[in-house]
């Protein structure tokens, strides 16, 4: 709680500007204007204005202001995304908003031929009977840090090691996404594919090519941990050709969608990647976006420049399925 007072007490800093040597990278520029744009509309904010992905970016200029670094950084932000689930999840009560979804609904769902959510809970699932692709992970669904036989805790740093695993807050150990921009989100998501195909390029290239293999011994004493991490996991992968690091988000089979899409419920502000990923996609007919402010309609044209996405209002859209009988 501290903690969550402590960065909402740099927001005034932050619309002010005198955080803004802070962001460096191009995403961190873009995030933090559109911060600004947004809540220097608010006539007053208090602790609960603040989105809880927007703190995040809060959380990384404060790191850089006061120069956090690794370890303490990631284990503090462990600790305020710990806090954040915690208080989503709502001991469980998150998960049975489908007990008010009128029965009706199940006609919009029945409609589409896959379902994706950014949402973690298990509502449309349950609710639908459907099987649900989760983008950004899921509540029941576990972070592979945390699961004993995963190919990271077979390595010799094992992170499970120092973890005490309290099963009745299973949620707190899940893969769920929790930045502010879509950049690091789709890091996230396609970090374990990559990880997977450069192992296995490396493992091939160790078991056939004298001056690889020489190379990779070499790295086992590198002073860099990462470049020590790379050669064990990939002697790790040629002691267990099925070995890998488990891949917990359906992003693959999101690219590779084709036909109309409806999208419902996305932000255009905090999901750029999800878009991008759309805008990609040149095996799309038609994509629908179902808007609550018209104002999301002209990013989500400039989001989707490669296609003319047609607009239509979500409000328009539920007052439908309460005149479904």
């Amino acid at each position: 709680m501290s903690l969550l007072g402590h960065l909402f007490l740099q927001v005034r800093d932050i619309l002010s500007g005198n955080y803004d040597k802070f962001a460096f990278a191009t995403y961190e520029k873009a995030c933090l204007e559109d911060f600004k744009r947004r809540y220097r509309t608010y006539n007053s904010i208090n602790i609960a204005s603040i989105g809880f992905e927007d703190y995040y970016l809060v959380y990384d200029l404060m790191c850089y202001k006061y120069k956090i670094r690794n370890p303490e950084r990631y284990y503090i932000r462990e600790a305020l995304k710990s806090f954040f689930i915690y208080s989503i999840y709502n001991k469980g009560k998150v998960n049975s908003i489908y007990t008010r979804y009128p029965k009706k609904l199940q006609f919009f769902f029945d409609q589409y031929d896959e379902l994706y959510t950014t949402n973690y809970d298990q509502n449309v699932e349950v609710f639908s009977g459907r099987n649900v692709g989760y983008l950004h992970g899921a509540f029941n669904i576990k972070n592979d840090i945390y699961d004993p036989d995963s190919m990271r805790n077979k390595m010799s740093d094992s992170p499970i090691k120092n973890c005490n695993i309290d099963d009745t807050h299973y949620y707190l150990y899940s893969n769920v996404i929790t930045t502010y921009n879509g950049y690091s989100k789709m890091f996230s998501i396609k970090q374990t594919k990559d990880a997977n195909i450069a192992i296995d390029k490396m493992a091939s290239a160790y078991a056939t090519n004298p001056s690889v293999k020489a190379e990779v011994d070499k790295w086992e004493k590198d002073a860099n941990d990462l470049v020590r991490k790379l050669a064990e996991g990939i002697k790790l992968k040629l002691q267990d050709n099925e070995l890998k690091f488990e891949e917990t988000y359906p992003i693959q089979e999101f690219i590779d969608i084709k036909g109309n899409i409806d999208i419902v419920g996305l932000s255009p502000n905090n999901d750029t990647h999800i878009f991008e990923v759309l805008n990609d996609n040149e095996k799309l007919t038609t994509i629908t976006y179902y808007y609550y402010d018209l104002a999301e309609n002209e990013i989500v044209e400039q989001l989707l420049i490669k296609h003319t996405p047609i607009f239509k209002s979500v409000i328009s859209l539920w007052e439908y399925y309460k005149r479904v009988k």
